[in-house]
């Protein structure tokens, strides 16, 4: 077995649960780190549970080395209530975790962002994603991972009505040609796909959307 420490926040969202048990059963990582508000009801011997408090990211001393981080955080702006509180959890919680983790010793960055990104959009979700992308691709990590997936289909906790009408509603839309970059995508592929560019040993920043990600 490897000895690589993964280090995972977010791992009780979507992706993030699905991902923590791949890379539990992986036998890559020695270690698998979940930064938790509150426990995630999952036992197994290569997880370690660490209680944090996110606004205060950039004051912990004793931030955990690890070799992998996997950034899975990420909110809705109807559940953050305002502007304001989208960009802390969706910018300044994954900013501040990128530049802790590599002040601590972490070699590779796995970022989950979304279609359609971009730091000069009109759009706030978009052009706030696009900033989070542009600051994180200039931190001197050997290796960045971005994902941009379009909609994401898979079990949720949270209702989420609009989310619900449009899983359904792409599911009659015959996603071809130029459409096809735009066919909603389960997490577990999105799991998938990171474990597997996980395995290589690349370096710089590397973007993978959708399209890409379902081929994988």
């Amino acid at each position: 077995m490897d000895s690589k420490t993964a280090i995972i926040a977010g791992a009780s969202g979507l992706i993030g649960k699905s991902l923590t048990q791949s890379l539990l059963q992986s036998k890559n990582y020695g270690q698998v780190i979940a930064l938790v508000r509150k426990p995630l009801g999952i036992q197994h011997e290569k997880l370690k549970e660490l209680t944090v408090d996110f606004d205060k990211l950039s004051e912990m001393t004793d931030f955990p080395k690890g070799d992998d981080i996997f950034c899975c955080l990420g909110t809705t702006m109807k559940k953050a209530g305002s502007k304001e509180a989208f960009y802390k959890v969706d910018f300044t919680y994954c900013y501040e975790l990128a530049k802790t983790a590599l002040s601590a010793g972490a070699d590779r960055f796995f970022l989950i962002s979304a279609m359609g990104s971009d730091k000069n959009s009109r759009f706030f979700y978009n052009r706030v994603k696009g900033e989070l992308e542009d600051k994180i691709s200039f931190l001197n990590y050997r290796t960045i991972y971005i994902f941009k997936p379009s909609l994401i289909r898979g079990p949720r906790e949270e209702r989420r009505p609009g989310e619900k009408f449009a899983q359904v509603f792409t599911r009659i839309i015959p996603f071809i040609g130029p459409l096809k970059k735009y066919k909603p995508i389960h997490a577990d592929k999105i799991v998938d796909a990171m474990m597997k560019v996980a395995r290589q040993e690349d370096k710089g920043c590397y973007f993978y959307e959708s399209e890409i990600m379902q081929k994988m």
